[in-house]
């Protein structure tokens, strides 16, 4: 009876101990990410929840997979909520053009192991898109920010709420636009009719609140700094991907980002081909290389802020022949409002990372 009783006694103070534990990682959550709730309810649920995904990341990490994960920004969201309040805001229009670059031109052998953009100076400070949609115009001023960069020698940081606000979706292809969610291809066609300013003249505030607003680019007084002549792309060519990375620069690139929530560190492998890949979000591919252990990755940057992943950054599985799976969802937003739309969709790469990838034209710096 005693030894029963001594047994209870230590399962309990566990228990205690352990609950206690995860209640200063929650208060910890709480102040590294500023959240606050309006209620005693409204926070024992967001407890409960954090509790839940504190459990799934402590058993993926004991898994032994190639990537860890932690607890982030969104770790008081469930799946659906990351899903609703964070993803979708890339739109996917049917049927992208076939690759405009040819590997041919360059052997994959003859490519350097590695590249990393960010050591070329061409690549700006995270971003964080906040509770905006606004993946999609993130992803298209990042590339123009580089390859302005990488064709007059000077790095600016661009305007992403006036893509945000600006750009015309009229057809609403794949969304309503702004936080609503759009192309990269909508935000090049607007750079390229009016030019883009920088983000000190015309800062973010979409992600704030989580809603547009309204188009305030004015010439006269945010006048355009960068212009573009156009923009191309590359779909489900891995060796294509690797050469304009390689000899030209990043790429802005669409995914399914759906179980990236918790992503902390490694190379991420964790789309499954045989399932569904629903691409859900733009990134910008800005390198690859070889991890010693965990072997080929591309280097992808994201608009989650600092304090998600490699310090805003992801490294995605690259396989030695790419991949592909299927996006059998793409009407969800693909089409544009009476226009044609496709059942199903082949996707290659590591969470889709190869279908759409998109760089601007001609980028040049307005005087």
């Amino acid at each position: 009876m005693k030894l029963l009783l001594i047994f209870v006694v230590i399962i309990a103070t566990t228990v205690a101990t352990r609950e206690d534990d995860i209640q200063k990682q929650f208060e910890k959550f709480k102040n590294d990410h500023g959240k606050t709730y309006q209620t005693k309810s409204e926070e024992f649920k967001r407890f409960q929840i954090f509790t839940e995904n504190l459990k799934k990341i402590e058993t993926h990490n004991k898994s032994g997979r190639s990537y860890k994960l932690g607890v982030t920004k969104f770790a008081d969201l469930t799946a659906e909520e990351f899903k609703s309040q964070y993803l979708g805001g890339y739109k996917k229009l049917p049927s992208p053009k076939a690759a405009s670059l040819k590997a041919t031109n360059n052997t994959i052998q003859d490519l350097p192991e590695s590249i990393d953009w960010r050591d070329k100076g061409v690549i700006t400070d995270l971003k964080d898109q906040g509770a905006c949609g606004s993946c999609w115009a993130f992803a298209a001023t990042q590339q123009i920010e580089s390859f302005a960069a990488i064709a007059t020698g000077s790095l600016v940081e661009l305007s992403t709420e006036q893509i945000t606000a600006c750009s015309p979706n009229p057809l609403q292809c794949g969304g309503s636009g702004g936080c609503g969610g759009s192309v990269q291809q909508l935000g090049y066609n607007y750079v390229q009719l009016f030019g883009q300013t920088t983000e000190a003249k015309y800062p973010y505030f979409s992600g704030t609140y989580g809603v547009t607003e309204d188009c305030e680019f004015d010439i006269t007084r945010t006048a355009p700094e960068v212009g573009i002549t156009g923009y191309n792309i590359i779909s489900n060519d891995q060796d294509a991907t690797l050469a304009h990375v390689a000899n030209v620069g990043p790429l802005a690139v669409a995914v399914d980002a759906s179980d990236w929530a918790f992503y902390w560190s490694g190379v991420f492998d964790g789309c499954s081909f045989s399932g569904n890949i629903g691409l859900n979000h733009a990134v910008q591919m800005v390198g690859y290389g070889t991890d010693p252990s965990e072997g080929d990755y591309w280097i992808v940057r994201n608009s989650w802020g600092y304090f998600w992943g490699e310090e805003g950054y992801i490294r995605l599985k690259r396989e030695s022949t790419a991949q592909c799976g299927t996006d059998s969802t793409p009407m969800d937003g693909t089409a544009c409002v009476g226009g044609p739309g496709n059942d199903e969709q082949t996707v290659c790469g590591q969470c889709g990372v190869l279908f759409d990838n998109s760089y601007p034209l001609g980028a040049y710096a307005i005087n």
